[in-house]
């Protein structure tokens, strides 16, 4: 046993060393010769898991080529204040200007893209499928890798194709002269990693062993299979590999996604009894859905997760919180890691609701909300519970320091944390948008505090989630929705509809149903689909991949300035001498977040192939503008 331990430990370091962005990734596999692979089903397993090791950990800083970069920064929920990210490369929207193999403009992950990494598994993954009979497997075993290798190869290939669309059937290891072969449609792709999937499904078992928990299981597969369906069925997808324009949903291809979503919640519905049962959080587990005490690993909603092996840990959990989530003075340090912040943007603040004087929660746009942006409306308060969950605002009361004294959020104009901003070399000209991410972090994580308590950054663990109960229902919702056009049919499959399944999540956390008048008018109806899964995924990698696929890039980044914040100002003149800052008062005032911009244009829908293989292969077409 010691021998396939170290064994599997060095596929691990070295699948981890490699680096590699040609097309199709054409390596020899880490130097393992096939007798190596092949041995036995421990062998093939560590081979296998090296797929794992290729996933997106986008929860958690593993590396400084991130530029300290959280994925909500792609898109309009968040600004960064350190001044020299990466992810404005990004932002440029000039995506084949990198001098570095033209393929960086991406933000990697463990010092690779997620395409880099996804070619890797794919190979990976179809040497195991072409080549498991050479393995001497029981029939039990042969279908345990097989499910799994079926699912990651449809995993990773759906990583490349929302990225750039429609792209050769890659189901064999390439080697070499034997990839030069034309791109497929985006629905050809579709229906061909269609096949895994539903491989997938019949294979993968309903649930692992504890140590084995977080390999991919039938419920994986099946969220999975309607995901990729939802955005086969989204406008962008429609498209073929010489057009980009709006055409709107495919209302068949919808409704297919909805008669898939609604299975897994049918499956959820009939796990109760099970060792992992998968369902919605209540109102009060639905902190612990993001961070969590460990041990156990399994939380409310989690379908997929990245756990870490051999256990929950992160050995990197305390830098993604300081660089991530926190301003020097709670992070300390006086390097980047230190100063760094991502901070929610206003336009993300805007999509939680606010209770009207009825009682009823409604859009901020909406007159019965009540709301204005001055001190006489109160703004941020009777919002969607949720914005409490993900939010922290100015002078919120924030865990306490060493000696015992109350700690409080100081990004308020005058504040200690918004004066500091203002001469950090690190943030030079970068700005607060007002408020802070709360959604993956305690009070009790904060350099004060690590003197007394040196494990404060583990007192919690947060994992990166790739799928989520809550997921499932925004998914049936906009699929049964956009095919049939109504908020409140039903078709066969589908017994509840799509407004049903919206206000299943309100109720969940504490809001009232969707108003009548909203439910009844489709165009508000998918305003308010598109708000509703905005704040329930927010910062949890959906949103860049949500306005991409709607084909809102243009017009949610139309302004020269599209990320704005909330400048808050005290009422109080003294408010440096008052000790309970909680009690402050504010005016505000919406302002442009004038460092950020988004460059985006029609052809950042799809992500540009690299130039020098279009250049060197000639069937690898290129995509549009590009």
């Amino acid at each position: 046993m010691r021998k396939v331990l170290l064994y599997i430990c060095s596929v691990f370091i070295l699948g981890g060393m490699t680096s590699c962005e040609d097309f199709l990734d054409k390596r020899e596999d880490v130097g393992l010769t096939e007798d190596d692979i092949f041995r036995d089903y421990y062998s093939l397993r560590g081979f296998l898991d090296q797929s794992f090791n290729q996933l997106e950990n986008v929860m958690v800083m593993d590396n400084w080529e991130n530029g300290r970069a959280f994925v909500g920064l792609f898109a309009d929920e968040m600004a960064t204040t350190d001044n020299s990210s990466a992810v404005f490369t990004l932002h440029s929207g000039n995506w084949l200007s990198n001098a570095k193999s033209n393929t960086t403009f991406e933000i990697g992950n463990g010092g690779s893209t997620a395409i880099s990494r996804s070619y890797k598994a794919l190979r990976i993954n179809n040497r195991i499928i072409n080549d498991i009979d050479k393995a001497p497997l029981t029939p039990e075993q042969k279908n345990e890798i097989l499910g799994q290798a079926y699912f990651y190869r449809s995993w990773f290939y759906f990583q490349v194709i929302k990225r750039y669309g429609g792209m050769p059937i890659i189901d064999k290891v390439f080697e070499g002269g034997d990839d030069d072969i034309p791109r497929m449609t985006y629905h050809e792709s579709h229906d061909w990693m269609m096949e895994d999937i539903q491989k997938a499904i019949y294979m993968l078992p309903d649930s692992w062993d504890d140590p084995n928990y977080g390999r991919p299981t039938k419920i994986a597969a099946m969220a999975l299979k309607e995901w990729a369906q939802l955005f086969d069925a989204s406008p962008l997808m429609q498209n073929d590999l010489n057009s980009t324009e709006n055409k709107g949903y495919d209302t068949e291809r919808a409704k297919s996604a909805a008669k898939s979503a609604y299975e897994v919640i049918r499956y959820m519905d009939g796990s109760k009894s099970a060792p992992y049962p998968y369902g919605l959080a209540s109102k009060e587990e639905y902190t612990n859905v993001f961070y969590f005490k460990y041990p156990p690993v399994h939380q409310p909603e989690y379908i997929w997760v990245k756990r870490q092996f051999p256990n929950a840990a992160n050995q990197n959990q305390k830098r993604t919180i300081r660089t991530f989530w926190q301003y020097e003075d709670l992070a300390f340090g006086s390097g980047p890691d230190g100063n760094s912040m991502c901070c929610p943007s206003l336009n993300i603040v805007n999509m939680f609701d606010k209770k009207g004087a009825d009682g009823i929660y409604y859009p901020i746009d909406d007159p019965r909300s009540g709301y204005a942006l001055d001190y006489a409306h109160k703004p941020f308060e009777d919002r969607d519970p949720r914005f409490y969950n993900n939010i922290l605002l100015p002078g919120t009361t924030w865990g306490h320091y060493a000696d015992g004294r109350t700690y409080y959020i100081t990004t308020y104009k005058g504040g200690a944390a918004y004066q500091h901003m203002l001469t950090q070399k690190d943030c030079n000209k970068r700005m607060f948008t007002g408020f802070m991410c709360k959604k993956f972090m305690w009070p009790e994580c904060n350099q004060y505090l690590e003197k007394n308590n040196p494990n404060c950054w583990w007192d919690y663990r947060f994992l990166t989630i790739y799928i989520r109960a809550s997921q499932i229902y925004l998914d049936y919702a906009e699929a049964l929705f956009e095919g049939c056009g109504s908020a409140t049919a039903t078709i066969e499959g589908c017994p509840i509809s799509a407004a049903e399944a919206i206000n299943i999540l309100r109720r969940r956390i504490g809001l009232t149903d969707l108003p009548s008048d909203i439910v009844a008018d489709p165009d508000k109806f998918r305003a308010a689909y598109r708000r509703e899964r905005a704040v329930e995924l927010m910062f949890e990698n959906h949103r860049w991949w949500d306005i991409r696929r709607w084909m809102i890039l243009e017009e949610t980044f139309k302004d020269t300035y599209p990320i704005k914040g909330a400048l808050f100002t005290p009422r109080e003149s003294n408010h440096g001498s008052i000790t309970d800052k909680s009690t402050l008062t504010y005016d505000y005032e919406q302002i442009d977040i004038t460092p950020e911009v988004r460059s985006f244009t029609k052809k950042n829908y799809w992500y540009p192939l690299p130039q020098h293989d279009v250049d060197a292969l000639n069937n690898l077409q290129q995509n549009p503008y590009w």
